[in-house]
């Protein structure tokens, strides 16, 4: 579904028009409902809006923002800290309550693989390794990210494509409830009742969240029970 479709669906679903409902009103709230199904996908399916993100370190600085479109998890933290080195996985710490004082981080901790590592602090990244210097892309973490947020509701583009090659598109299966939610929106701040389909919505919702919580079944691992031979007196021996 295009931005375009979506917007005449909405219409359709409400009996709007571009008067009753204009694209202004209908982006925001195309875009806090996305978000709000976005966020259930990612608690159904952590992988699904995971992306990577690449940074430059800055000389003897520790703390680093985490981005503004990151949703809710981070999973992975990657540091390389000389030009032209490798980036090693960095250890999460729950939290660091020795000395944060320069030398005493350097003392305790070093550049080498497996004896650095980061904690969490103010929605951002502290660093605890040897001394920092500037490296371009020095640092990268893997996160959930948000899906792009629609700037119009026009174009032929669909939804599902992803925007940039740093952003994610919405999944095709989520499009139609993404445009009943609208739907259910506009009708309660307008006091219009909710039709049968509109009342399903959650249902429906759950429906498809279950569908998209096992994305790749290769790693199922399914398990079976030995033979009744192999399991000796399994109870039913006379």
């Amino acid at each position: 579904m295009t931005g375009t479709q979506l917007a005449t669906l909405i219409r359709k679903k409400t009996r709007a028009n571009s008067t009753t409902y204009a694209d202004a009103e209908m982006l925001v709230d195309v875009n806090n409902v996305k978000n709000e199904i976005a966020s259930l996908i990612a608690d159904r399916n952590q992988k699904f809006f995971e992306r990577r993100g690449t940074f430059a370190l800055v000389a003897n600085q520790r703390h680093y923002s985490l981005p503004d479109d990151m949703l809710n998890n981070l999973t992975k933290v990657e540091v390389m800290f000389a030009t032209g080195g490798t980036h090693y996985e960095a250890k999460a710490m729950k939290d660091y309550r020795g000395s944060e004082t320069e030398a005493e981080i350097v003392n305790n901790f070093s550049n080498n693989e497996g004896e650095f590592a980061y904690v969490i602090r103010n929605r951002g990244i502290f660093i605890l390794s040897g001394t920092i210097i500037s490296v371009t892309g020095g640092y990268r973490i893997w996160y959930v990210e948000y899906p792009a947020d629609l700037s119009v509701l026009t174009g032929s583009t669909d939804l599902t494509i992803d925007p940039t090659t740093t952003s994610s598109g919405f999944p095709k299966q989520f499009h139609e409830l993404l445009a009943r939610k609208v739907s259910i929106e506009w009708k309660g701040r307008n006091n219009v009742r909710l039709n049968e389909l509109e009342l399903n919505y959650e249902n429906d919702l759950q429906k498809q969240l279950n569908a998209i919580s096992h994305f790749d079944h290769s790693l199922e691992i399914i398990g079976s029970l030995p033979s009744r031979a192999d399991l000796y007196d399994d109870g039913f021996s006379l």
